[in-house]
């Protein structure tokens, strides 16, 4: 058995799941996903969002104290100071041992690690994983999986329409903003993604494909309509009767794609089966550049 913890908005719990079920199709070992975060509104501003995709036996996937038990580690979901005290004692104890032998893996950084990919039975993982590195043995699988569990909404299915009459000229832009510019910790963070990188993501697929048609999307499409004008025909994708898991894969139904610094439109992007897709991603990732990340990224994703 191994259990994944499963936390942050959409894009981080497909990264999280998609590492644990390559880890359990590689190594024939039992997944179970720790979902404590959202049972005791840890993140009150994100929710479980996995049930929504057509993962099977989600219920009982779900860690329970008797799993967490069985691999020898205190419950997360415990919140008392004596068990605080155990899991912070154990944590530190287990990293003192060869990682093969510990029982909680934290991950060590953004890049691809082989020696956890490696890794069998009997552990429980801590981290993002955001590297297609860890599950691209798998990938039929997991793009099985995320699968949406039920038909479009009509608002969705109209706009799907609207997608496929655009044809193979289909862009999706995604510009996230939200806390990542309203929080000056994740600003400092990420560095803000400026309307000079959209422009230039355009004009580089524009260049390349046949009746470019743009279809935006954003956690704030009002901002977006009024700041973010293209010289191409423009659709403003996102309302609120379009769901953001529905979002996700209305973004992979486009021909190519615009990410932003999101692990959503990069799921986007990566759903896309799109043999011919051009993806462009923001050359920097992080505001600090020192931060090294290029696991990050597909080969063959176009860095602007």
């Amino acid at each position: 058995m191994v259990i994944i913890r499963i936390s942050g908005g959409i894009g981080n719990q497909l990264f999280q799941y998609a590492f644990g079920r390559a880890l359990s199709l590689r190594t024939g070992s039992k997944l179970k996903l720790d979902t404590h975060v959202y049972d005791l509104n840890i993140e009150p501003d994100r929710s479980f969002k996995l049930p929504h995709f057509s993962i099977s036996g989600i219920p009982d996937m779900i860690a329970t104290p008797t799993d967490f038990k069985e691999l020898g580690i205190p419950y997360p979901a415990k919140k008392d100071i004596v068990s605080k005290i155990l899991r912070t004692l154990k944590r530190k104890l287990d990293s003192r041992k060869p990682l093969s032998q510990r029982v909680t893996i934290l991950e060590p950084g953004f890049d691809f690690s082989p020696e956890i990919a490696n890794l069998k039975d009997g552990h429980y993982f801590c981290g993002v994983w955001q590297s297609e590195k860890y599950f691209v043995d798998h990938t039929d699988a997991i793009r099985k999986d995320f699968a949406l569990s039920a038909p479009f909404s009509s608002p969705a299915m109209s706009m799907s329409e609207n997608i496929k009459s655009a044809g193979t000229g289909s862009i999706s832009i995604h510009i996230r903003r939200g806390d990542q510019v309203q929080d000056p910790w994740l600003l400092k963070k990420h560095g803000d993604l400026g309307k000079k990188y959209y422009l230039a993501a355009v004009e580089y697929i524009a260049g390349k494909v046949t009746n470019p048609n743009l279809f935006v999307f954003s956690d704030d499409i009002t901002w977006c309509k009024e700041h973010m004008k293209f010289d191409l025909p423009t659709t403003y994708v996102s309302s609120p009767n379009i769901l953001d898991y529905e979002e996700l894969i209305l973004m992979s139904t486009c021909a190519h794609n615009i990410i932003a610094k999101s692990s959503f439109s990069w799921w986007a992007a990566w759903l896309n089966r799109n043999p011919e897709k051009i993806v462009v991603t923001p050359k920097q990732r992080f505001g600090d550049p020192s931060v090294k990340a290029d696991d990050l990224t597909p080969d063959t994703w176009i860095k602007i």
